[in-house]
């Protein structure tokens, strides 16, 4: 099992990194249909929207990999709600998609046959694992940013 975690958040990470989309497909509400659905690249508006709902969770993910997939579990099980809103968040592009689309997305992620518990912890934990990511990625190029930004005004020494 700890041989495919590691090719698991190698992938995720790469993902990450070339911001691919990650699609996948699940059953409409009534169970006849197959739509498919894409979580994407996390831009800075969604990436807030969905930080802040993290946060809300009280999430401890720092342990080792198989204690976050465990609390990954029991954080879908213990709040469907927020979880299915923070898929929800994720497989939307734009925000007036999300300002019109979000409330039906999240009732199709909540009740959609195909959204299993281990299907949701599964988007669940690849969001979690993309948003910290792309945290760590935005981060370094706002240090490169800033290096570029000062670097000509600095004088420099030697």
């Amino acid at each position: 099992m700890g041989k495919d975690i590691d090719r698991l958040t190698e992938r995720r990470a790469l993902d990450t990194l070339t911001e691919q989309t990650q699609p996948f497909q699940i059953k409409s509400l009534d169970g006849q249909k197959d739509i498919q659905l894409c979580l994407y690249p996390l831009q800075l508006g969604r990436l807030a929207m969905i930080s802040r709902r993290l946060l809300d969770l009280d999430m401890d993910i720092s342990g080792d990999a198989e204690n976050e997939v465990k609390k990954m579990w029991e954080v879908c099980a213990e709040k469907p709600q927020e979880v299915a809103e923070i898929i929800a968040i994720a497989t939307l592009q734009t925000k007036q998609e999300i300002d019109e689309q979000f409330d039906n997305r999240t009732q199709l992620i909540l009740h959609s046959p195909t959204m299993t518990p281990a299907a949701v912890a599964a988007l669940f934990s690849a969001i979690v694992f993309q948003s910290y990511h792309v945290d760590f990625m935005n981060a370094i190029r706002s240090v490169r940013m800033l290096q570029v930004e000062v670097s000509p005004k600095t004088k420099q020494v030697g």
